[in-house]
Formats: structure tokens, C-alpha cells, sequence
């Protein structure tokens, strides 16, 4: 799921912005950038983050909180360091101009240097990352409301068409014994023709043609899709990762899917086909937007 939080922290003469975005993922993956990678922060970084979050592409950016009303150039250090790196040129013999690029990069790289690191310096940095979180979390909780409602409607109109299915799975087996009746109606004088078979082989059909067990189960996960749903309305179902309400709609669609194909499959008529396939077609609708979700 999609979802922004922002967060300053103070470490000593200056600021750092943390910034945690997150993109749709079917897993987690997370990406830590920093000016200066630590890899003490970075391990609590991550471990922060996946306790907070199960989905998504997650990327976590920590860098200086500098406006441009803020740059102030030392002119007098800058002067001193194209000096020495002229003089640099020079002795080596080096032909390469020396820009404003060149200076900047060395002021940088002095400048930037980390005043603490490890432990302390993620200690510095955790209440910014947490605070990071809760606004990225907020943010895919509001989305997550938005794709919940989205979600219940289209497991309506599944709901709906599965009514439609067990309405005309009811009519199969008659509808099979006229069939086979018409075809049978040309040959009904001949010797040898035997009236109880054709009783005996329309009841198997009619057994073969029972898809009722598999309208029953299908019912059964699509109201369980709603209970999913309806557990998670209020706090998203992104909201809290130890509901893992994704990975049960996951799962719970899978089976939803099973069943239509077994229906589709047994009932051997056009008209429920094709009722299967708009369900497919809208069951396959759930399952793109479930897999953003946490």
C-alpha cells in the first residue's frame, strides 16, 4: 500500500529529515538510504520497520534538513581548499580543471562527517523513525479504509452471481433428462430398448451434475470474506499487521477460486460458464487489489 510519514531529529550542530515512503508490494521490501550508512542504525532501522509493517515496498531516506535560506558558504575555508588543491595540480602534474564541483565535494565530504555513530547515533535517530512510522501507517490506514469498501462491493456482486449459479444448478439434472430423452426418442420403439437404464443413467448424471456441496463452501468463503472486511473497517486493514488481514484474503480467495472451477467444471452447462467466468473475472479484481493490502 501506498503511504508517506515525515520526521526531524537534532544531531548536534544540525538537522536530519526521515522520510519513510511506501509503494504496493506483495512483500516487504525495504531500502535504507542515508548520507552517512551506519549499519548499526540500519539493523534497527529494519528491524523497527518490519515490526510495524508486513507489505510493501518501503524505503526509508535520512539526510540533512537544510533550506536554501539556511546555506551559508565558509568563502574563506572554500578559498583555502582550491589553494591546496591547486597546489595539488600542480606537484602531480595533473591537467584536469578544478571547478566549484570539485571544491564542494571536499567541503563536503568534511562537513558531513558523522559526529556520532552506532548505538548513539540511533538513539538520535529512533524517535524520528518511529514517528516516521506512525504517520506512514496512518496514511495506509486511510487508504486501506478506501480499498475495504471497494472490496465489499465487488464481494456483493460475487455473492450475487454465486445466487445465480445455485439457481441454475437447481434446474441441471431435469434439463439433462429432457436432453436425453430427445435424444433417446428415435430409438425409444427399438428392441432391446430398456427404460430403466435410462432412469439409471440419468440419476448418476444428476449426481455428477450436484455442484450444491461447492455453492454451499463458495457461500461460505465469500461470507468469510465480508467478516475479514468488516473485522478490519475502521482501523483499514492495513492498520494493524498482527491481523495479517492480507495474507487471509489471500488465502480465503484461493479457495474462493477452487470452488468456482469445480462448479464450472461439473455443471457442463453454457449458461453457468459463463456466470463462472464473470465471477473469475471479478474474483481475479479482489485478488490485484488484496495483494496491496496489509
Amino acid at each position: 500500500m501506498t503511504g508517506f510519514g515525515r520526521a526531524s531529529v537534532d544531531l548536534g550542530g544540525k538537522r536530519l529529515r526521515i522520510e519513510i515512503r511506501s509503494v504496493n508490494h506483495r512483500g516487504l521490501d525495504l531500502k535504507i538510504r542515508s548520507q552517512t550508512p551506519d549499519t548499526y542504525c540500519d539493523a534497527e532501522i529494519s528491524r523497527v520497520v518490519r515490526a510495524g509493517v508486513e507489505r510493501g515496498s518501503i524505503t526509508v531516506s535520512i539526510r540533512d534538513d537544510v533550506t536554501p535560506a539556511a546555506v551559508v558558504i565558509d568563502e574563506a575555508r572554500a578559498k583555502t581548499v582550491y589553494a591546496a588543491l591547486q597546489r595539488l595540480q600542480r606537484e602531480l602534474g595533473l591537467h584536469e580543471p578544478i571547478d566549484l564541483a570539485t571544491v564542494a565535494a571536499f567541503l563536503g565530504a568534511d562537513a558531513g562527517a558523522p559526529e556520532v555513530s552506532g548505538e548513539a547515533l540511533w538513539e538520535v535517530l529512533r524517535p524520528g523513525v518511529e514517528s516516521a512510522l506512525v504517520e506512514l501507517r496512518a496514511t495506509r490506514a486511510r487508504e486501506g479504509a478506501a480499498l475495504a469498501v471497494d472490496l465489499r462491493v465487488r464481494v456483493g456482486k460475487l455473492k450475487e452471481l454465486g445466487r445465480a449459479i445455485a439457481a441454475g444448478a437447481a434446474g441441471l439434472p431435469d434439463k439433462f433428462v429432457r436432453r436425453l430423452e430427445e435424444r433417446l426418442a428415435a430409438v425409444r420403439e427399438q428392441p432391446g430398448f430398456e427404460p430403466g437404464r435410462l432412469a439409471q443413467e440419468a440419476a448418476l448424471m444428476a449426481e455428477r451434475l450436484d455442484v450444491s456441496e461447492e455453492i454451499t463452501r463458495l457461500e461460505t468463503h465469500l461470507g468469510h470474506l465480508l467478516e475479514i472486511l468488516s473485522g478490519a473497517q475502521g482501523g483499514a486493514p492495513a492498520a494493524a499487521a498482527s491481523q495479517a488481514v492480507g495474507r487471509k484474503l489471500d488465502f480465503v480467495i484461493q479457495e474462493v477460486g477452487r470452488e468456482l472451477n469445480t462448479v464450472g467444471s461439473k455443471a457442463q452447462d453454457a449458461g453457468i460458464a459463463g456466470l463462472v467466468i464473470d465471477g473469475k473475472v471479478e474474483l481475479e479484481k479482489i485478488r490485484e487489489q488484496a495483494q496491496n493490502i496489509e
